[in-house]
């Protein structure tokens, strides 16, 4: 009997240690800066990160939504979770690049390239109610932006910074990227915890449509950082490429004739609609089937959601071959009803022009 139980307790004893080196391995640095973003933990945390359980880098939405046209590289600096901040202090901000990963390349793009962020503000805090203000003083040198602050003037704000919008191509860019360099003044490090975020937003690069993602935190120290964050699931991060980012933010500069937007919307009555012909459900996944059109055409666009007239919770998925004629759909949820629509589209230059919507089709997903 005694045999056996040290024979039980041994057995024991190497799973915990199998288990706590696992876990070891897990958070181990894996020196690619740009996958380690979404997969180690936060260096440091702020309150709002904790509040938010934010400890590491979270994909939170996507492109799909119609009015999704700009996408835009930002980051924000908090005062780190029960930290004091010394009376005045500096913080430096230098490069901001963003990235795409391009289809029809077969690598990644620079889409936008500053020196320093094109706007640098200090926002109250929470951010479901804040307020905008100005920096009192901001210095500018040819590579990086010096932001001299006290710690009234940061107290319950943050400070939220971004580069320049580009527009989104969505037959051509699959994910983003983005990463910008920062450091503080001697006297504030390790006080300040760094973010990194990607929005999209509408036509006017103003409005928003949602967050990218969400990165983990970095601490701010005295020497020159560079943070990291990225919307490419861990399991397609080879794939893509993903670690070749890290060659492109040093010596990449923003791709020549870049996608600059669509016209406002042309609908043309002419144009003979598609229809839905058929729906499959198959291993956890709907296929759609149309009868293509004897119209020349570039492409199609399907719309998708739970709400009958359109007006919510609407998902979008384009198909770039006039001669394919059916679509997987994936991650459907379970007992929900589902309506769909389909329409042609053809492109000339930046200027596309589509049919009409066709005949709206439901089905259940049970």
């Amino acid at each position: 009997m005694n045999k056996n139980i040290r024979y039980i307790l041994t057995i024991f004893m190497l799973l915990a240690y199998v288990i706590a080196n696992l876990k070891t391995t897990a958070l181990a640095s894996s020196n690619d800066p740009v996958y380690d973003s979404m997969t180690l933990p936060s260096e440091s945390l702020c309150n709002f990160m904790i509040s938010a359980n934010r400890d590491y880098g979270q994909i939170l939405g996507d492109t799909t939504s119609p009015d999704a046209k700009t996408v835009i590289s930002m980051g924000a600096l908090y005062t780190t979770s029960q930290k004091k901040l010394p009376d005045t202090f500096s913080v430096y901000l230098g490069k901001i690049k963003l990235f795409a990963y391009s289809a029809s390349r077969n690598r990644w793009i620079v889409l936008d390239y500053q020196p320093y962020p094109s706007g640098i503000y200090l926002y109250t805090l929470p951010w479901s109610n804040t307020k905008i203000k100005k920096c009192s003083k901001i210095s500018y040198s040819s590579n990086y932006a010096k932001i001299d602050l006290t710690a009234k003037e940061i107290n319950n704000c943050a400070l939220h910074f971004w580069g320049k919008t580009a527009f989104i191509d969505k037959d051509d860019y699959l994910y983003y990227a983005c990463a910008y360099d920062f450091w503080v003044s001697p006297n504030a490090a390790g006080k300040l915890t760094a973010t990194n975020g990607i929005d999209i937003k509408k036509q006017n690069g103003l409005d928003g449509v949602c967050q990218l993602y969400s990165s983990r935190g970095l601490s701010a120290e005295s020497w020159t950082k560079t943070h990291w964050g990225h919307n490419v699931p861990t399991s397609k991060y080879t794939q893509y490429n993903t670690s070749s980012l890290n060659e492109l933010y040093v010596t990449g500069n923003i791709e020549p004739n870049l996608f600059n937007g669509y016209k406002d919307e042309i609908v043309d009555s002419s144009i003979k609609r598609v229809s839905i012909t058929k729906f499959i459900v198959k291993n956890k996944a709907l296929y759609i089937r149309w009868k293509q059109p004897p119209a020349s055409i570039t492409g199609y666009q399907i719309q998708y959601s739970t709400n009958r007239k359109f007006r919510k919770n609407v998902k979008n998925k384009y198909v770039p071959k006039s001669n394919k004629c059916s679509k997987k759909i994936s991650r459907l949820k379970s007992n929900r009803k589902y309506f769909f629509r389909i329409r042609t589209y053809r492109k000339t230059g930046t200027t596309i022009i589509f049919s009409k919507w066709s005949k709206i089709k439901k089905i259940y997903i049970s």
